[in-house]
């Protein structure tokens, strides 16, 4: 097999394909939609179209965006509807004043938290798809892609490599993973096929030890993205801050979960869900994936490990 490693997203990312005669150009043009979808999404970079439609746009006054752009807004508004807003986009400067994973680690006071929450809230935006533009209600809200983006760039690459006749890939975006087909590589070396018809084995690391491996999925044509604290936090006063906020109250999440693990279709899908089970626990984020699938059809796993530290 083929592979491209790339960085991206403030993470090493993969894409590996089945051995063809294209397949350099193929892995060229997956790596070039990865980094057009960071050059649009990315918070951090104030060059993105999203910094800037975050920097310029005026309240109540219809802001033109690209069609990526408008794509990217109009499912993380719809999923947050549907997660009753345990997935918000819109906590930004949240998560940039808790400055987790950035190395500042702040604990705003309940003042500040009160501050910044009125700058949050999905219901804040509405798109207008007759002119591709979006309508901000309030001024100050910066949306935060951390949650979602990942998953969108896997989805355009794997609609491009299933328009190019792939049939066997593997995406690794920082743990956000899209297997592909059958696992060509493992039956050719083998000689038998996978369990699951050549799905792919995945493990899942232990949300307590991450040197270790929890369990082990199969996976086929399908995304697998994990939510757990140890991604990024801070510890202070023996308490751990992990870099999920819950949007209902500006804090860091206290769901009675350490790790959650998605199963879905599409990439952007198992990315939110992956979250917002994380935000909710385990009893109301399955009413979530029950919305999902009769509102899309689209089935969706899960894997939950307790809180027990």
């Amino acid at each position: 097999m083929r592979e491209v490693n790339f960085y991206a997203y403030e993470t090493y990312c993969m894409v590996r394909i089945e051995e063809r005669p294209d397949g350099p150009e193929v892995l060229s043009a997956c790596r070039d939609i990865a980094m057009r979808v960071e050059q649009t999404l990315n918070m951090y970079d104030d060059e993105s179209e999203l910094s800037a439609m975050c920097r310029n746009y005026c309240p109540g006054v219809p802001y033109g965006v690209s069609e990526m752009l408008f794509y990217f807004l109009n499912i993380n508004l719809n999923m947050a509807e549907l997660c009753e807003g345990a997935f918000d986009p819109t906590v930004g400067a949240l998560v940039r004043k808790w400055g987790i994973g950035s190395g500042k680690n702040v604990i705003p006071t309940e003042a500040e938290l009160a501050a910044l929450m009125k700058r949050t809230g999905y219901q804040h935006i509405r798109l207008l798809p007759e002119q591709c533009t979006a309508v901000i209600d309030i001024g100050g809200i910066i949306i935060d892609p951390g949650a979602s983006g990942k998953g969108f760039a896997i989805d355009l690459i794997v609609d491009y490599l299933k328009e190019k006749k792939v049939r066997s890939a593997c995406l690794d975006f920082g743990g956000n993973l899209y297997v592909m087909g059958s696992n060509i590589e493992e039956n050719e070396t083998h000689g038998v096929e996978k369990p699951g018809n050549g799905a792919w084995n995945i493990g899942i690391r232990h949300p307590d030890d991450p040197g270790k491996i929890m369990a082990q999925v199969y996976a086929k044509d399908q995304a697998v993205s994990t939510s757990s604290w140890y991604e990024h936090h801070f510890k202070r006063a023996g308490h751990i801050y992990s870099h999920l906020i819950d949007p209902s109250n500006g804090k860091t999440v206290e769901s009675g979960l350490s790790s959650v693990t998605v199963l879905c279709d599409r990439a952007i899908y198992a990315d939110i869900i992956s979250t917002a089970l994380y935000v909710l626990g385990e009893e109301k984020g399955k009413d979530v994936i029950g919305k999902l699938y009769k509102r899309t059809g689209i089935q969706t796993d899960y894997l939950a490990c307790k809180y027990k530290r």
